[in-house]
């Protein structure tokens, strides 16, 4: 009876209520009108429901077994998250200026709310989808990366010294790069050299931008999403592919046989003409 009681309480539907519920308690202690009133019934909420996450864990462990608990994807990434948000068990007796590395914790447990896709039609084709299309924009993430390292380190050697705030060293200037490949106002950076420098490396930071948002924002960053967008969409052809596929081997065998039909005929024909007497 305990067991059934305790298997129940960890029920997946039962554990993403609670994750909800935690959710929404960590949404209200970001606004200091509300810790204001009700900081005290807030922290403890939250501290309750590390506590079921962690008996969560037991339980399973328990139920389950470690082997059996660790073959599932999901039970690993679970475990992992609560092995890290554990520790804020120890808020009550630790300074609030220490506690607060364990906010960051609390949130981290919030990423097992994307167990919520268990619950999604045809979540497997989903995962797969995402996973295959991964895989074939690992190429074109690495071609990027590169790309900016390469842009970044010109950046830096030409604009180092008119604007160090942006390509004062390789990583920043990287950095600086990566937000001209958002193409979200990559402009200001150009004007920003314009107006400390001299009409000469005004034109050259114009004309260099403007070939890196084309380049790598606009050519670069479309290339990654498009190889990624056709992948996840495969699945959806895969059912029109094996349909025009039968089509043809349909059409195929209907000329296969019309030829054998006509050969057929044409043999009958040529045996008819040779009974015929000659004239």
């Amino acid at each position: 009876m305990e067991k059934r009681f305790l298997t129940r309480l960890v029920h997946e539907r039962v554990v993403m209520s609670v994750i909800t519920a935690n959710t929404i308690v960590l949404i209200l202690r970001g606004f200091r009108e509300v810790c204001a009133t009700c900081e005290p019934l807030l922290f403890w909420l939250d501290y309750a429901f590390a506590v079921y996450f962690l008996g969560e864990m037991v339980v399973k462990l328990g139920t389950l077994g470690w082997r059996e608990f660790w073959r599932v994807g999901w039970n690993r990434f679970d475990i992992v998250i609560v092995a890290l948000s554990t520790p804020v068990l120890l808020a009550p007796w630790i300074e609030s200026s220490d506690a607060g590395f364990f906010l960051i914790l609390r949130c981290v447990r919030l990423l097992r709310l994307v167990r919520g896709f268990r619950f999604i039609p045809d979540r497997d084709k989903l995962w797969t989808g995402i996973k295959r299309a991964l895989r074939a924009s690992v190429g074109v993430f690495v071609w990027l990366v590169v790309y900016n390292l390469i842009l970044g380190l010109g950046a830096h050697v030409l604009f180092g010294e008119v604007a160090p705030k942006h390509f004062d060293n390789p990583l920043l200037a990287m950095y600086s790069l990566f937000k001209v490949f958002t193409v979200e106002g990559w402009f200001d950076i150009p004007d920003h050299i314009a107006a400390v420098a001299g009409s000469n490396m005004a034109l050259l930071a114009r004309a260099y931008f403007v070939f890196a948002v084309t380049t790598g924002g606009i050519l670069g960053l479309s290339l990654a999403n498009a190889v990624f967008v056709d992948e996840m969409t495969m699945d959806n052809t895969d059912a029109l592919d094996a349909k025009i596929d039968r089509l043809h081997e349909r059409v195929l065998g209907a000329d296969r046989d019309r030829q054998r039909e006509l050969h057929e005929l044409r043999e009958r024909l040529d045996t008819i003409l040779a009974r015929l007497p000659q004239a």
